[in-house]
């Protein structure tokens, strides 16, 4: 895992875990906001690396909180199934790559930006 300062420095969140620095919610959202913009374009393969790095790197910091969250429903509920199955999802999905070529690469990064979108989601509803 990076540091906090190699964090700062190649443009990842500083985020951590509850009852450390907060999760910075603006940039894992201006980094889905790119991840969308992209679909519209035709970007590089480096900037799609850079940016898949990125979003995985958002993940990683929100997964924990969320699967908390389904780890205290009940193991049988609807709500708990649906939940540990997209959970992992989420975790398959970061585990994949980017594949071959610039189609693949894109493709992933679509998907991983679909799963950060709704791992925040799934955080900020449950702080409500």
């Amino acid at each position: 895992m990076n540091t906090e300062s190699e964090q700062v420095r190649s443009g990842e969140a500083v985020v951590g875990v509850t009852g450390q620095q907060p999760i910075d919610v603006a940039t894992i959202r201006a980094s889905i906001a790119r991840a969308q913009t992209l679909r519209r374009e035709s970007p590089e393969l480096d900037e799609l690396v850079e940016l898949e790095a990125l979003l995985r790197g958002h993940i990683e910091v929100l997964l924990p909180e969320v699967q908390a969250a389904y780890d205290r429903l009940w193991r049988g509920s609807v709500g708990w199934s649906r939940g540990a199955g997209r959970l992992s999802g989420v975790r398959f999905q970061v585990r994949q790559g980017l594949g071959e070529g610039v189609v693949s690469a894109h493709v992933q990064v679509n998907q991983l930006a679909r799963d950060c979108q709704w791992l925040l989601d799934e955080r900020e509803a449950r702080q409500q």
